[in-house]
Order: C-alpha cells, then structure tokens, then sequence
C-alpha cells in the first residue's frame, strides 16, 4: 500500500521513496533481496492496485498495530475514519518475573539483517568486555555479524542461533534486559512485548513505534539511532543498577498487562468486527444505527481521587472506562471529599455540600444531587447503595432513566442501630421498585432478590486491574519486608471482624507482621479498641492510595478478609489481581470470588483462621500457586473494561436500545449459592 518492499526500508535504513505512489524506486534503489526482477513485479502490482483503488473499495477498515503506523497511513492519503489502531496482544506467565542471576547476559532476538543494527550493538559491547550478550536469531547477515565479532575480538558475544518459543521465552527470562538496536520504523516490534511479558526492561532506538512501547525512564531507555556512543552508556548504566532495570521491568510488564492482555485484544476486534458489520448493514438497509453515546450520572458515593471504600474506587474505573468509550460521564462529589476541579478522567465532577454526620450526609447529599441531576436531561442516573435508592424514581419524572447498582446488604452491618436499619430496609425495597433497572454485584445478591421480591436483577460484578509487585520507599519506612506480611485492607468496622483476625494472628508465633490498612465508618469506639493491639507485630496504617497502597498490595505474602457481611468486596478483587495470595471468611459472596482458587474458614472462626494463616505463612509455593490462579480469575471475568461495557448493555437495555456489542462467549464462575432468608449475616 505505501512500499512494495513492505517495510519502509533500503539498504538497512528507513525509507519513504515509494509513499504517495512512486513505486518505481523499489526497482531503481534494488531494495527489494529478490532482485530487480521480483521487484519489478511488485513495483507493477503496487501501480494497478493504485490505479484501480482496491484498498480504498475494497477494505472497510484497515487494522494498524500502533499510532504511528496509523498516522503513516492518513498522511499518506487514508481516510482517518478507516484506519483504527488495534495493538497486538501478549500473554504472560502465571508466575511473578524473579531478578536475573548476577551474571546474567544482555539479549537480543530477532531477525538478523542489515536494518536491525546488530553492528552497532556488537560495537558498543567491543567497549563493554565485563558484560556479556546473547545474540539469538537467524537471517541474512548471520555470517556478516559473526564475522564482524571475531574482527572485534569478541569473546563477550554468543550467538545462539534460532531458539524455539520455550526457549525463548526461557533466554528472554534469564537475561538482565533486551537491546533492540533497529534503523528500521518497526510496525510494533513485537520483541519489546515479549520482553516486558518476562519482567524484563528494554534498549531500543527512539524511532518509529518503539516511541509507543518504549516510555523512556520508566519502562525502558530510548537512544538515537546510529549512535554507539549513546547505546554504550545506555547498557552499561542499566547493568550497573540491576533494581532499577527490574523496577522497568515490572512497569513493563504491568504495561502488557494493562495495554495489550489477549482478551481485551479480542474483546475490542470483536467490537470491530460488530462496528464494521452494522456499518455496512446500516448502508443497506439504514434499520441498524450504532450505539448512541450515553449522557452519564452517577450518584451514591462520596467523589474520586480521595477513595474511601469501594464506592468510590467504582466511581473512578468504572465512571473513567464509561468515559473512555465516549459516554459522557457526571460525578456527583461531596466537596470535603473530592478537591477542586471541574474534571477528571474525562469525568465531569459536580461538587454539593452535606452534613457530615453518621446518619445525614449520605441522605442529604443525594437529595441535593438527585435535585440538581433532574434539570440536566441526562439519560441515565445511575444509583450507588441502598439508601441513594430511595430517591431512584425522582429522575424517572424529568425524562431520564435510573439504574440501581446494590453493593451488599446494608442494613446488615452492625454499626446502624435499629432505626437507620429499618431505613435502609426501605432502601433495599426501593431498590428494586423505584428504578428502571437493578443491579447486583454477586449472585448470591442475585438469588436475594428473585426469593425475597421475585425481581430479575442484572449481574454485574465489581472489577479491579492486573498489577505487579511494586517496588517502592514505603516498605521500609513501615518496617516491612516484601512477603514478610499479612494483610487486611477496608473500612474499620464491626462487620469486618478486625478483631478476629487480630487475636487470631496474636495467638500464634511468626516473623511476620499483620498489617492493617484503613480507617473509621463513624465507628470510632470500635476503632480505637482495635487501635489497642498495635505493637511490634501488629500495625496500623492510615489509608493508604495511589503508588503506596500499590506497594503495600502486591508485596504482601497474604491478603485476609475476615469479615461476616460482603457484597463483593473491591479489595478482595485487588488483591486477586495483584497475584497475592488471599483468605477470606466462608460467606458466600466470597466465596463466589475465592472458590477453587483460594482459602477460607468458617465465619468467626479463630482456631481455624490461626490454623490457616501459619500453614500458608509456612508455604511460600502455595502462596504462589494460589495467588496465580486468582490472578487468572480476574483476568477472566473482573477486569475494569468488561464491566464498564456491562454496564452500557444495562444502560441501553433500561433506554429501549439494544447494544450493538457482542455478548460475552463465558459467563462468570456461577457457584452453588443458597440463601436463607431468614438467617443473621454470617
């Protein structure tokens, strides 16, 4: 389409001779290996696809791996509205990267040929004797590259030849970092994800679509191109700081995680697929329009940025992914809460007072915001918790359409007294009466509803994100070791048993450290007779966020949710994704979560939480395995992006309108739920 050599290169540099249609210097400039004879033929095949415009009848959208490939394209004549950027995907071990051996090589893999600038990576290693390379992979220039070697006198350069995947894979995971030293534009460089997929940090030239991959100090180091004086410092800083390149290794990794995981790369082509296909049905038969985008408000909870609990972690991912696929996304905030500003996430943000008191605040600031969302012609008002419910038909009057998401029970938790229950008795009642659509974020809530009411809610659980250990300068300034702790992570109240878990790690001894990271629901009482615990073995954190509570998360050795009463608990979630290793209570919505993949004991249990936690403390290879598997379970069915396209079908589904998105080809594991109406939250 722009180079009939297919990538945009001429005697290993890049070049663009042939863009805008001047085929005819493949043939003059004798890039193309097959000969000018081949060539010709290319350059001719080039000129009648040109002139009889076949891509541009023939294909709809044209995929492009990166942006940079994308702006290639349209600065060369594509129509912008038929290139879409899809990056490839990349899978990743179970297991957490461990750090290279001391002596552990430099490596390069890939295709050995003139553009790739192996020369100059065996240049700056002539320079570097103490540090040794691999070179693996096989092409044009092998016996080239070999030979330059013994010219140089390299006896710090091995060349391994074509290795199978295991084994690259194996090569790329004892190396210290990669190095991709190419002249070339590169349409992704695939190489790059497959290092960051071992935890490994990568040199590359800053060129092309390695500017995408590559974020220069943080998960890799980018040089200019050609110049060997550069390339050396760069790996010869990097292998003198061996926590800083797994620090980029691990931002690497996180980066594949987040950015390119096979299931988000096959959700959004199926969403492709689903655009392009309506699109051309649209054409025919003009019946089917694509998806309106949604005007968004969300109400319940105290804002963003500052997070509290799970509500407001919901507000930030699942409002922030919304917006990201173009809804347009209102945050109702208290003003002590969320600071100043008119945006986030492209999330607007209403900021109204209330009354900061047990049982007012949450009242008060949901009238103001139901109040003011009612002249804002919104399509959606979209409810957060029991009590907001009972303000869930208010809406409904001005034109728009509510949605009720039911976190959990909370008329259950022991910190309301009788009144405030009975209260929240109606919220629930409200819940599922006063809105166009009902959510509900276990199954266990799910069978709730269809026993107690008879009323079909929709299931749409909770998410979370993939993350990685995080190193960082917290550990030690809380006297904590990586995997030398046990964690709890939430509200101080009565219903999560802190005090369970405390007495239950106080009656066993250990090296390990119980950490518990949260603070007051207007239980202060409560939280100050935990507060009495805290000792050498025992401490006690503030809430913690942002890259602290990152680091506090992913180096924990367990991560234990004691409590009596969940909806499905957010923290949990994080901790599954983050590869630890979890203990939870035996409640069901729980065990929805844990089941098969992780521990539990029975609610209120000491003797057998104790039991537990020495057995799992003693066992750092169950720990892993465990903590892999729910790091699987999340990647299945718990990610952030698939509950925001979740929530669309329901918010679509509550207007009249069918979603234009393929459903989900697995459901979520459903277990053997059972609920007795009657029963105390246990």
């Amino acid at each position: 389409m722009l180079c009939p050599n297919y990538n945009l290169v001429s005697r290993g540099e890049p070049c663009e001779r042939c863009v805008k249609g001047s085929f005819r210097h493949v043939v003059a400039e004798g890039c193309y290996a097959g000969g000018r004879a081949a060539a010709t033929v290319l350059a001719a095949e080039a000129y009648v696809h040109r002139w009889l415009k076949t891509y541009s009848t023939c294909v709809d959208l044209l995929l492009a791996p990166t942006a940079f490939v994308r702006d290639k394209m349209v600065s060369n004549g594509w129509d912008p509205s038929k290139v879409e950027v899809l990056p490839h995907f990349q899978r990743t071990p179970e297991e957490h990267p461990e750090a290279p051996a001391t002596d552990a090589p430099v490596l390069y893999f890939g295709r050995l040929s003139a553009e790739k600038g192996i020369s100059d990576l065996l240049r700056a290693m002539q320079r570097l004797p103490h540090i040794r390379l691999v070179v693996a992979g096989e092409g044009p220039q092998k016996a080239e590259l070999q030979e330059l070697g013994r010219r140089l006198g390299l006896i710090n350069v091995e060349f391994a030849g074509h290795l199978k995947a295991k084994q690259l894979e194996r090569q790329i995971a004892e190396s210290c970092f990669t190095v991709f030293p190419s002249h070339a534009y590169e349409t992704l460089g695939k190489a790059i994800l497959e290092s960051y997929a071992q935890g490994r940090t990568v040199i590359a030239t800053d060129l092309g679509s390695r500017r995408e991959l590559v974020h220069k100090g943080e998960t890799g180091v980018l040089y200019r191109v050609g110049d060997i004086d550069q390339l050396t410092a760069s790996i010869a800083f990097l292998h003198a700081r061996p926590a800083l390149a797994m620090a980029m290794g691990g931002a690497g990794l996180e980066k594949v995680r987040q950015e390119h995981a096979p299931e988000m790369h096959y959700e959004r082509l199926m969403e492709i697929y689903s655009k392009v296909a309506s699109a051309k049905l649209s054409r025919r038969t003009r019946i089917v329009d694509p998806p309106p985008k949604l005007r968004v408000a969300f109400i319940g909870g105290r804002g963003v940025i500052s997070r509290y609990s799970g509500i407001e972690t919901y507000y930030e991912e699942a409002g922030g992914c919304l917006a990201e696929m173009g809804h347009d996304v209102t945050v109702y905030c208290r003003k002590y809460f969320t600071p100043e500003q008119s945006h986030y996430r492209n999330m607007r943000l209403v900021r109204l007072p209330t009354l900061r008191t047990k049982h007012m605040e949450t009242l008060l600031h949901t009238l103001l915001s139901t109040v003011h969302a009612c002249r804002q012609k919104y399509d959606v008002v979209h409810y957060h918790t029991l009590g907001p419910s009972i303000f869930a038909y208010l809406p409904r009057m001005f034109g728009a359409r509510t949605v009720v998401t039911v976190q959990g029970l909370d008329w259950r938790r022991k910190k309301w007294g009788r009144i405030a229950s009975a209260a929240l008795r109606l919220g629930e009642w409200a819940a599922v009466t006063l809105p166009d659509r009902t959510i509900v974020v276990s199954r266990t809530l799910q069978q709730y509803f269809r026993s107690l009411y008879s009323v079909e809610t929709a299931f749409v659980p909770n998410g979370t994100s993939l993350t990685v250990p995080t190193p960082g300068p917290n550990l030690a300034k809380w006297g904590l070791r990586k995997d030398g702790y046990v964690l709890f992570l939430g509200r101080f109240s009565p219903e999560k048993n802190c005090e369970l878990l405390i007495r239950a790690f106080e009656s066993f001894p250990s090296d390990a450290k119980l950490v518990l990271a949260g603070g007051s629901s207007y239980t202060d009482a409560y939280v100050n007779e935990l507060r009495k615990h805290a000792s050498e073995r025992i401490i006690f954190l503030d809430w913690v966020s942002g890259d602290a509570l990152r680091e506090l998360l992913t180096n924990a050795a367990v991560f234990v949710l004691p409590s009596d009463l969940e909806g499905l608990s957010l923290a949990l979630l994080d901790a599954m994704g983050a590869g630890v290793c979890v203990l939870t209570s035996d409640v069901p919505e729980n065990r929805e979560l844990v089941d098969d993949i992780g521990f539990t004991f029975p609610v209120g249990d000491q003797a057998e939480l104790a039991r537990m936690l020495q057995l799992l403390l003693s066992d750092p290879e169950m720990r892993t395995r465990a903590g892999a598997a729910g790091r699987r379970r999340v990647k299945d069915s718990y990610l952030w992006p698939q509950i925001a396209r979740e929530l669309e079908r329901v918010y679509l589904d509550a207007m009249g309108q069918p979603s234009m998105l393929i459903p989900p080809s697995k459901d979520v594991k459903k277990p053997d739920v059972r609920y007795e109406l009657g029963r105390d939250a246990a």
